[in-house]
C-alpha cells in the first residue's frame, strides 16, 4: 500500500464493528452485560460513571454527526446507517429510541443498563487493542478525558500502517462514543491522534478529528523516508 489517505474516509464501516462487538458480547454474556471486576493495568481505559439513570427511567444522549459519518461508506447515507443500527437493535435492546436529527447528529435514548453496556463495550474494545498491540511493539496511551490517543512505535514494531489504521478507526469511534455517553455536547467532541516513533522521536501523525487529514507512505511510517 503506497499511502494512507484520509483516515476518516478510508475505512468508513469501522465503527459498525462496535455494534457487532456489542451483539457478540451480548450473546456471550446472555445479555447480562454488567462489567466483570478485574484488576486494571496502568494503561487500560476505565470510564468514570458520572451519569446515573434510575431504574425504570431513560435518558437521551446526542451523538455528533462525525460519529455517524464514521459508520457510513461512500455509497451510504446517514439514513442507511440508522437502518443498520435498527437492525442491530432488533432482539438485543441496545437502546430504547434512536433518531437522526436535521443537523446530522443522532439522538439516542437509553436505560441505565443500556448506557452501561455501551460504555463497557467501548472500554473492552479499546483495552483489547491496547493489550494486543503490546506484542506488536506499539504502545497505546489515552488521556483521562478521552480526547487524545498516542501511538508509540517501539523499536522493531511489527504494526503496519494499514493495521494501525483499522485499530485507530475503532478506537476513535469508541472514544467518541464514550464522550457522547458521558454527557459531552456534540460540538465539543473531538479526538487528537498522535503517532510517533520511539527510536528517533519523529512524529508521524498529529491530527484532530473532526477535520483531520493526513497522508503517510509506508516508507515514512518505517522511517525510510522523511516526513515533510
Amino acid at each position: 500500500m503506497e499511502k494512507i489517505k484520509r483516515a476518516l474516509g478510508y475505512i468508513s464501516m469501522a465503527v459498525m464493528i462496535l455494534v457487532l462487538l456489542y451483539v457478540k458480547y451480548a450473546y456471550e454474556r446472555g445479555l447480562e452485560l454488567w462489567p466483570i471486576k478485574t484488576k486494571l493495568q496502568h494503561d487500560e481505559v476505565k470510564v468514570e460513571r458520572k451519569i446515573k439513570i434510575p431504574e425504570g427511567e431513560t435518558m437521551e444522549f446526542i451523538q455528533p454527526a462525525f460519529l455517524i459519518g464514521l459508520c457510513q461508506s461512500s455509497t451510504e447515507t446517514p439514513e442507511d446507517v440508522m437502518e443498520e443500527l435498527e437492525e442491530g437493535n432488533y432482539g438485543h435492546e441496545l437502546y430504547e429510541e434512536a433518531k437522526l436529527n436535521e443537523d446530522g447528529t443522532r439522538s439516542m435514548t437509553v436505560t441505565g443498563k443500556q448506557l452501561e453496556n455501551w460504555i463497557s463495550t467501548s472500554e473492552e474494545a479499546i483495552n483489547r487493542r491496547i493489550e494486543a498491540n503490546k506484542d506488536k511493539g506499539m504502545e497505546i496511551k489515552i488521556n483521562k478525558d478521552f480526547t487524545k490517543v498516542t501511538y508509540t512505535l517501539k523499536k522493531g514494531c511489527k504494526k503496519s500502517s494499514l493495521e494501525w489504521l483499522i485499530d485507530a478507526q475503532v478506537i476513535m469511534g469508541c472514544l467518541f462514543e464514550i464522550q457522547s455517553f458521558t454527557g459531552i455536547a456534540p460540538e465539543d467532541c473531538h479526538v487528537r491522534e498522535v503517532v510517533k516513533r520511539e527510536s528517533d522521536g519523529v512524529v508521524i501523525i498529529d491530527a484532530v478529528s473532526p477535520g483531520a487529514y493526513y497522508e503517510v507512505t509506508d516508507a515514512q511510517w518505517y522511517g525510510e523516508e522523511e516526513i515533510e
